[in-house]
């Protein structure tokens, strides 16, 4: 076998067993054997943003249990538009550095990683195929308890690099870069003429309000605690197995992985995936479970004002998404019914739970 890789696929259907034996012997996955065929199938509907997934079904020339059977092959997107915010974001650097020098110390089921390279933007992954369990659904929704089981995991996490110093060594991990951090001002007008009866005058104000102090707004979360924040938590993010199992929840997708405030994954996830209809009167006992668990696992000096202050904080920022979705989704010429879908999914729930929060309390 040739001492350098071939050349790597531009899309999933171009894997051949070469390609495919080279990494996985190279990491140890297989030794003597060699690979056959590779069957690529289809990994169920695209709906990732910033890339795409396959599943491979290799055929050896010698069985092992040790074998991985099959694989999810991630690479980056073919979608223009979604490949320019791959490469600003780094996005593969990011997920490829999470597994190799963050993710056993993570203390949440991941899937194994079998081999990976980034190229900026680009770049893959070969993953455990976790295909069995039941994927998230973000225009579905999740339930209250699953919400509080996914908030569960990423209090965790959030605990065990908070404010940890080892963060700040690592060039690919950046500070507070999220993709909705960018000036919207240019698509407000469209939206609001679209969206402002929907959401309504005070929404309609209070992203006003975030659009115009935006800086204001990101100064004041800069010098709060940081830590791990995954930037991107929603349901098409998770996979959800039996309820206490340990395959109970999968955190997937670690591409927008940063250092900032631990309460944007909790804005995010209650404010993008936690139907209002569903959450209403339970709001309080989302937070509370989040708060709960990062106390559980030794975060100190941090009481539960200061928890709430964060989190409204974070739902501010959060009111960026909506925009910024419309905005890459082309909207309002939205390509088919699932991106339209997609679209009143963030825009309505992000803006209904930052009022439901109280966000507006918490304006710097």
């Amino acid at each position: 076998m040739s001492n350098s890789p071939p050349p790597p696929p531009s899309d999933p259907s171009q894997v051949d067993a070469t390609w495919l034996a080279w990494h996985l012997r190279e990491t140890g996955w297989i030794d003597e054997a060699t690979i056959q065929s590779v069957r690529c199938e289809p990994f169920g509907e695209s709906i990732g943003f910033l890339s795409q997934m396959a599943k491979l079904v290799p055929t050896y020339s010698a069985q092992s249990p040790e074998h991985p059977q099959s694989l999810i092959l991630k690479i980056g997107t073919q979608d223009p538009n979604f490949r320019a915010v791959a490469d600003r974001l780094r996005a593969f650097d990011r997920e490829v550095g999470f597994y190799q020098h963050i993710a056993s110390q993570t203390p949440t089921r991941l899937p194994k990683v079998y081999a990976g390279n980034a190229e900026g933007g680009s770049g893959w992954l070969l993953m455990e195929d976790l295909s069995h369990l039941n994927r998230g659904d973000q225009v579905h929704g999740l339930s209250n308890p699953q919400v509080e089981t996914a908030l569960g995991h990423i209090a965790a996490v959030h605990a065990t690099f908070w404010e940890h110093p080892q963060l700040q060594k690592f060039a690919w991990l950046p500070e507070h870069d999220f993709r909705f951090r960018e000036d919207l001002s240019d698509t407000w007008p469209e939206f609001r003429d679209n969206y402002g009866l929907r959401i309504g005058r005070e929404a309609t104000t209070l992203i006003e309000w975030v659009l115009t102090n935006c800086e204001q707004l990101d100064a004041a979360i800069a010098e709060r605690s940081h830590t791990l924040v995954h930037g991107d938590l929603r349901a098409d993010n998770l996979l959800l197995g039996e309820v206490g199992s340990e395959d109970e929840v999968f955190i997937l997708d670690w591409q927008t992985v940063t250092r900032s405030l631990a309460a944007i994954d909790v804005a995010m996830i209650i404010g993008g995936s936690d139907p209002p209809a569903e959450r209403v009167g339970h709001y309080e006992e989302l937070f509370e479970a989040w708060f709960d668990t990062l106390s559980g696992h030794g975060v100190q000096k941090y009481s539960k004002q200061d928890a709430l202050t964060d989190l409204r904080l974070a739902l501010l920022s959060c009111l960026r998404i909506p925009l910024k979705v419309f905005h890459e989704l082309r909207g309002p010429s939205f390509r088919n019914a699932r991106e339209a879908q997609l679209a009143d999914c963030f825009i309505l729930r992000h803006t209904s739970a930052a009022l439901e929060f109280d966000a507006q309390s918490a304006m710097p």
